[in-house]
């Protein structure tokens, strides 16, 4: 494994990511952690990022770009079966939950209108090919070939259906003191979903590019299913204020 004080966390949109950001928020101080989650001077963030020696985290919806490749930092990403992240991420841009999403969505009320944005085509994959522009990703036949070669720049690889055995994976890798798990983002209540085919044709890249993730680095976490989360001690005068109270309901 790479430089583990310097972790870079790919966070593909809908694979739990965000209960995940929320665990590194626990485990790292503001100081030692940088979000990034604008692709303007994407580049520029990531090469300060990466050479400041403050920081020891930096997490967002960004791809596994030439600066992060050719880093010492200690990769690692989430990835989710295909067809389940394109449902999630449907229902989540579905909602416009603000002007981004819903410029998107202009005219796009069905699963079908969906698969015509490009942002909802192999995201996986995108991500993991290093692409910044999307309609590039899609004109570029070689993208499948390029993210399973990167596969080789990853250090530590979790599974949204293996969550829990994921963080507690990462938990020991990283020495992270707070695996206790929080479910966030989830999605709600969900929209009526379309024929297997159309998820599928969103995700042609992206099934083959997962069946590969499961068959290289799923077995690992077989070690890690059932692992008692860690959870934190309270603060010292936490623990002796909660220790007086006790003490006192007893007289």
């Amino acid at each position: 494994m790479r430089n583990p004080k310097k972790l870079v966390f790919i966070h593909i949109p809908k694979t739990a990511g965000t209960s995940l950001r929320l665990l590194l928020e626990n485990n790292y101080k503001e100081t030692e952690r940088r979000a990034i989650y604008s692709h303007e001077g994407l580049d520029e963030q990531l090469a300060t990022a990466l050479n400041d020696p403050k920081v020891k985290c930096i997490y967002g919806h960004f791809p596994l770009r030439p600066a992060i490749a050719a880093s010492n930092a200690t990769v690692v990403t989430l990835f989710r079966e295909p067809v389940a992240r394109s449902m999630s991420h449907y229902n989540h841009y579905s909602k416009r939950i603000n002007e981004k999403h819903a410029k998107l969505m202009e005219g796009i009320e069905t699963p079908e209108d969906f698969t015509k944005l490009v942002q909802s085509n192999n995201r996986q994959t995108a991500f993991m090919s290093g692409y910044l522009n999307q309609t590039e990703f899609l004109e570029d036949k070689g993208v499948l070939e390029k993210a399973l070669a990167n596969f080789d720049r990853l250090d530590a690889v979790g599974f949204t259906e293996h969550y829990a055995a994921s963080i507690a994976y990462f938990g020991e890798q990283f020495g992270w003191k707070n695996t206790l798990i929080e479910h966030h983002n989830s999605g709600g209540k969900k929209k009526e979903v379309a024929a297997k085919a159309v998820w599928e044709s969103m995700n042609g890249y992206d099934l083959p590019l997962y069946d590969q993730a499961i068959k290289r680095f799923a077995g690992i976490l077989k070690g890690y299913e059932g692992r008692t989360p860690l959870v934190p001690k309270p603060p010292l005068l936490h623990r002796v204020k909660g220790y007086l109270r006790a003490l006192s309901s007893k007289f």
